[in-house]
């Protein structure tokens, strides 16, 4: 295989956000991810038409989780190959595919806990318009298993969880470019101004193994991600700038650790009126002054996560 193989990103943007798809041009041609419901119409196919690329003729639908901004357009991209593509999804996060109502109930398990009362039911209308409706995947894949894109071409599934349960990305077999979407989150979202680590465990063990197993070339990411200066990454980092990004996402993981396990121990962390409650003390001490009630509210998810690592410290 040669570094000919043509990679398209699409970024699919919504309100001030976006998300990363991209589309490989393989002799099976596949897509990973899809943005939310709009994004197959307002961002996917127009930018396949600029390159001459009809989306009918794609074959693959890979999603690399189940969050609404990877996974939301799914249903629309697919019918828009006339229901002939095949969808993919992790199989620990297959149901979120399946039935849109499973993000109403995470939703609920994760930020749903901490967030103002006067958010919810935006939040989850938002959801619920940003999702199609549910599909019977193709196939749902683990670690290990191996997607032919036809040719020589090929794709190695690797978990990569953390940011979401049961996330992988996706490895072009013979040139190590990994297809990471949110697996690596560097200091944070350029939005949001914090990284959405749902299970900061798995995301800690995910980070070494690409780091020291995969050793990827190339990192095609799913958002712009911020550096420790504040400054917004490019979507598809190559080199020494993927050794950075992936030592920065460690970086920041370890400095969460270390600071909620000491406002744990000093007992800090109580219900507190305010705007981020019973995490007031971190967000003071981190001088983060985003807003936590921002969907996906990146801030609470992620406090939850460390909260359920260190509850028995």
């Amino acid at each position: 295989m040669t570094d000919t193989i043509r990679v398209i990103p699409i970024e699919c943007k919504f309100g001030k956000t976006s998300a990363y798809a991209y589309y490989i041009d393989a002799p099976e041609p596949a897509l990973i991810d899809t943005g939310i419901h709009s994004s197959a119409e307002d961002a996917i196919e127009p930018v396949l038409k600029e390159y001459g690329i009809q989306i009918e003729d794609m074959k693959w639908i890979l999603l690399t989780h189940g969050h609404v901004d990877h996974l939301g357009g799914a249903r629309a991209v697919w019918e828009k190959t006339g229901r002939k593509a095949k969808v993919v999804i992790p199989k620990k996060e297959a149901e979120l595919l399946r039935n849109k109502n499973k993000h109403l109930d995470d939703y609920d398990q994760l930020q749903g806990k901490y967030v103002d009362a006067s958010y919810q039911e935006m939040h989850k209308n938002i959801l619920m318009n940003d999702i199609g409706e549910g599909i019977e995947p193709a196939d749902e894949v683990s670690d290990g298993d191996t997607i032919s894109l036809g040719g020589d071409v090929s794709l190695t599934v690797v978990e990569t969880a953390g940011h979401s349960a049961g996330m992988v990305s996706f490895i072009l077999n013979g040139l190590e470019w990994a297809f990471a979407a949110d697996a690596v989150q560097m200091y944070g979202g350029a939005q949001g101004g914090f990284p959405t680590i749902e299970q900061p465990a798995l995301y800690r063990k995910s980070l070494n193994r690409l780091f020291e197993e995969i050793k990827p070339k190339r990192l095609f990411l799913g958002h712009h991600f911020l550096d420790n200066n504040g400054n917004a990454s490019q979507a598809q980092l190559d080199g020494e700038e993927v050794v950075k990004a992936l030592k920065l996402s460690l970086d920041m993981d370890k400095k969460l650790a270390a600071v909620f396990k000491r406002h744990l121990y000093e007992g800090k962390i109580e219900d507190r009126e305010g705007t981020y409650g019973r995490f007031t003390s971190i967000a003071e001490e981190l001088e983060y002054k985003g807003n936590p009630n921002h969907l996906p509210c990146a801030f609470f998810v992620t406090m939850n996560g460390y909260e359920e690592e260190y509850i028995g410290f």
